[in-house]
């Protein structure tokens, strides 16, 4: 299936894992989902865990709440 399209990871998809988002394959959910609340990669040390990591003291909301209306 190719190279993950998640920037910075170089591992192959492989179709037991495989994650498809707008027609680009992925390593898995991580990747494909752009790492939200900096989840990571199944790879251990893939360095797209780094390179797609929220910035520093940046709030992740997973549901917008009442207050930031």
């Amino acid at each position: 299936m190719g190279v993950c399209a998640c920037p910075g990871c170089e591992h192959q998809v492989s179709s037991e894992h495989a994650a498809i988002t707008e027609g680009r394959a992925y390593c898995c959910t991580a990747c494909a989902a752009g790492h939200p609340a900096g989840m990571e990669c199944i790879h251990e040390g893939c360095a797209c865990n780094e390179l797609n990591r929220p910035p520093a003291g940046e709030d992740v909301l997973e549901e917008p709440s009442n207050t930031q209306f």
